[in-house]
């Protein structure tokens, strides 16, 4: 393994916790998985190998994004519906790019999707997470 594959793409800190066990849980197992997508793409492992993480990770933002808006909808969260409009809009960019590969399978179609994986977790999870936790704690 190369040093540029060794090295993951985001790092866990503290600055990502929201304060809701649950929710940091899911969010570390994200950047976990991100980060073995980045080790993929660096190692330039086979298609199929990057598709099925590719995969997993849009089943991970699923069940997740499901996870967050039901806790919201229980603490009558008072953004839920632009919260929401946030996990649509990144579904549907995801999958868009998930259906680009299906047909074309390049690699710099991964690594949109890596990039707009990082922008996710650093935009939504610092910002839009924290404000929804910060307001029904």
């Amino acid at each position: 393994m190369s040093d540029v594959a060794a090295k993951d793409s985001i790092i866990w800190t503290d600055d990502f916790l929201i304060g809701i066990a649950e929710l940091d849980y899911e969010h570390r197992m994200l950047i976990k998985d991100i980060n073995l997508l980045h080790q993929e793409l660096s190692r330039h492992d086979s298609q199929d190998k990057i598709k099925d993480t590719l995969g997993d990770i849009h089943a991970r933002m699923q069940a997740h994004f499901a996870l967050e808006e039901h806790f919201m909808l229980e603490n009558n969260y008072p953004h839920y519906i632009e919260h929401k409009t946030e996990h649509n809009d990144l579904l549907d960019e995801y999958t868009g790019f998930l259906v680009h590969f299906e047909s074309e399978g390049d690699t710099p179609s991964y690594l949109q999707a890596e990039e707009i994986l990082n922008r996710w977790i650093v935009d939504h999870i610092v910002t839009s997470d924290k404000k929804m936790s910060r307001t029904i704690r």
